[in-house]
């Protein structure tokens, strides 16, 4: 019998979203629904939750964490929040990037650290 625990979350998100957009434009194309508004409002979200299903996955969640920085900036600017655009909000991008930059760094020497504790009380 399989254990829960050895499910893969990232897999099954994707999997699961994928139905979902799948459903979606069926239902566009069969005229029970506009999801053309959805799409061309919205598609970062699609970034988004694309990125935290690689999130989810315990290998790369740093990839994910990328996708979904740069979908919320990309929504933020598509629906003109607080007044952004492409031209006014590129360099809160770069800071983001760096932002990152510096936490992933920070994580790996922590994660370097409690390896290197492990291997000396060991």
């Amino acid at each position: 019998m399989n254990d829960i625990r050895n499910i893969d979350g990232g897999k099954l998100f994707t999997g699961l979203l994928l139905i979902t957009v799948g459903t979606l434009f069926l239902f566009d194309r069969l005229g029970y629904a506009d999801f053309h508004f959805v799409v061309e409002h919205y598609w970062p979200m699609f970034l988004v939750a694309f990125g935290a299903a690689r999130f989810l996955d315990r290998r790369r969640p740093w990839s994910g964490v990328w996708m979904i920085i740069i979908g919320l900036w990309l929504q933020a600017t598509m629906l003109h929040l607080w007044d952004l655009t492409f031209d006014s909000s590129w360099p809160l991008l770069i800071i983001a990037v760096g932002a990152m930059m510096v936490v992933r760094t920070l994580f790996g020497t922590m994660r370097r650290r409690e390896g290197e504790e492990v291997r000396h009380d060991g």
